[in-house]
């Protein structure tokens, strides 16, 4: 089995879908690897036959910019919004 030090974003749709879910659910174990000459914290994920050992700070980095994340915060924004308005009739 072979074990693969990778960034997040370089995961395809899939795999990244699997391993933020995994990471919110607190399902993946963690550890700490060296990545980019430092030590870091990460998670292990299993693909097949590949241990993938992902840094924790790609994925929160990667979720960051994604355009899903901003659609539901507008979302919950307009929510919020109209329960203010509601309170104020």
């Amino acid at each position: 089995m072979n074990r693969v030090i990778k960034n997040y974003l370089k995961l395809n749709s899939m795999l990244r879908d699997e391993v933020y879910i995994g990471y919110l659910e607190g399902e993946l174990e963690r550890t700490a690897f060296p990545y980019k000459g430092k030590i870091t914290d990460g998670i292990i994920y299993q693909y097949e036959d590949i241990i993938y050992l992902i840094p924790i700070s790609t994925i929160v980095a990667g979720r960051s910019g994604s355009s899903d994340d901003s659609d539901d915060d507008d979302k919950q924004s307009s929510e919020i919004e109209d329960e203010l308005h509601l309170d104020e009739e």
